[in-house]
């Protein structure tokens, strides 16, 4: 009897997100550079340790230094001198999340949102339209639209009107959109991501989606808090996001930065464009990131805490990671890293930031050599370096 050949599996193209400033394979992890800067970092820093975009926010850029300020010296990227992809967000979760908290429900209007500066006081209105017209003003690779968040202790109602304003404001913001590539002739537009909500009601969610496609978004992103009331992420209502967008369509969890959420839903979908301050800010306070010697998972067992203040760092000269190339760990100890922390040397914010984006980077990394190994048969996904 002849041998049977081995069936032939099909070869399935890495989910990409494509930009007027180049293409990035997905997922990717972006670190925020709210105000058009990654604390402690420059761009060369960020390039060294493999990111390839950044999160800006046009709401706070637009304040100060303005869009003016930028649009002269041509967007964005020429602004903080960096060549890689930038996406900006609207300012709208911050901006509502806080009138919710504060109880000013008033504020939130059919046509977008007016309060006061927490900064100096003056009247802002945020609508769909003046979003869009800052994110071309900036120069952005990928901009995305207001929508109105909720939270996890929000009524059915409340989900419910916020789904409404959110497909109101995204036709306003489709509208805005196609006005502006008009105006300005442009051949290769920005990238338009309208935001999903509904809450955990899956219903809600699908409503959002299917009017979102409808009116022409290009991506998706995952609004609302992406945890529930006891701290757990949201895995099905993102499993659903996955399951009702087109499937070639970039997915933007939002906020969402967690190693072990990222593995989490990289097991749903690998069309995710992860953001979030987490690593940065974790840098910036000691607390570093090293991988074990164990498979990828969603319980988070793949990697461990390093605590740089802890005394015994005192007395570790070896790297933080041993497997680990960023800069910081082929260069220092944990005992110089403790030292410098300890006497509030400038370079420890840097010096940290750098390991814990490069953690990022190496998790992003396997992910994808995941999901292609995963495209041509199974495969255990592991860290390559140990």
């Amino acid at each position: 009897m002849p041998r049977m050949s081995p069936p032939v599996m099909p070869v399935v193209p890495a989910p990409v997100l494509a930009t007027p400033h180049g293409t990035v394979e997905l997922p990717t992890f972006l670190p925020d550079g709210t105000r058009a800067a990654v604390r402690s970092t420059d761009p060369r820093d960020l390039r060294e340790v493999g990111i390839e975009a950044v999160m800006c926010n046009a709401f706070h850029l637009a304040q100060r230094p303005g869009v003016r300020p930028v649009k002269r010296v041509g967007g964005l990227r020429r602004f903080m001198a960096w060549d890689g992809v930038v996406v900006t967000d609207s300012g709208g979760f911050q901006v509502l999340s806080l009138l919710r908290r504060q109880g000013q429900h008033s504020a939130i209007r059919p046509g977008g949102v007016v309060f006061r500066n927490p900064a100096d006081g003056t009247k802002v209105e945020l609508t769909p339209q003046r979003v869009i017209e800052w994110q071309f003003g900036l120069g952005s690779g990928v901009v995305i639209a207001l929508d109105d968040c909720t939270g996890p202790e929000d009524s059915p109602a409340e989900v419910v009107a916020s789904v409404d304003r959110t497909i109101r404001w995204f036709r306003d913001t489709r509208t805005a959109f196609d006005l502006q590539c008009r105006q300005r002739r442009l051949e290769n537009p920005p990238l338009l991501v309208g935001v999903v909500q509904g809450g955990a009601d899956p219903d809600q969610r699908k409503r959002c989606v299917e009017a979102l496609v409808e009116a022409g978004a290009q991506g998706f992103g995952f609004g609302g808090w992406p945890l529930d009331g006891n701290g757990v992420l949201e895995r099905e209502m993102f499993a659903l996001l996955s399951a009702s967008t087109p499937p070639e369509a970039p997915l933007f969890a939002l906020g969402v930065g967690k190693p072990e959420h990222l593995v989490a839903l990289c097991q749903i979908d690998r069309r995710w464009v992860f953001d979030c301050t987490i690593p940065t800010r974790d840098a910036r306070h000691g607390r570093l990131y090293a991988f074990n010697n164990a498979p990828l998972a969603a319980d988070g067992s793949f990697y461990q805490n390093v605590h740089i203040l802890d005394e015994r760092n005192h007395r570790i000269d070896e790297p933080i990671c041993p497997t680990c190339d960023c800069p910081t760990c082929t260069r220092y100890g944990r005992s110089y890293l403790h030292h410098l922390f300890r006497v509030r040397d400038g370079q420890a914010d840097r010096l940290a930031t750098l390991h814990n984006l490069r953690f990022y980077t190496r998790l992003i990394e396997q992910l994808r050599a995941g999901g292609r190994a995963l495209a041509a048969g199974p495969a255990e996904i592991g860290d390559d370096d140990t």
